[in-house]
């Protein structure tokens, strides 16, 4: 891989952890302090899910892990590793918004997109299965 295109990679996968980082970090951050209120309930099966998940405090178990998931995508040490261990994740949430909560869909499919930005460098991928980036 050319240097150019290896510091573009680079850049694109910084860009993308951050915009990653910043809704999960946030999310957190809401939860703890309470700054807007979570989404009312539609009448949508994921409203109601979400209404659970509050109630039965499971949201404080999803902050905190959200939080170090956010903080880990910012740190260029662990970037990679956060954005492998986010990915099953946000494949989670695209699959609750399609099936329960139709208007998160587009955020939901916006956040895969930049997880994928930030695992689709073929050097951490080469190097995560063992093979020589050549």
């Amino acid at each position: 891989m050319s240097p150019v295109r290896s510091i573009t990679s680079h850049r694109v996968q910084a860009a993308c952890a951050v915009l990653l980082a910043l809704p999960l970090i946030g999310s957190a951050a809401n939860h703890a302090f309470k700054w807007v209120a979570p989404p009312m309930d539609d009448g949508s099966r994921g409203a109601q899910m979400w209404q659970l998940i509050r109630d039965g405090g499971l949201m404080d178990w999803l902050a905190v892990g959200h939080l170090v998931i956010g903080i880990l995508l910012l740190v260029p040490r662990t970037r990679f590793a956060a954005g492998v261990m986010q990915l099953p994740i946000t494949i989670g949430i695209v699959a609750f918004n399609v099936t329960g909560f139709p208007r998160g869909i587009p955020l939901a499919v916006a956040m895969l997109a930049v997880n994928l930005g930030v695992v689709l460098r073929p050097k951490d991928l080469c190097r995560l299965f063992g093979r020589s980036a050549d």
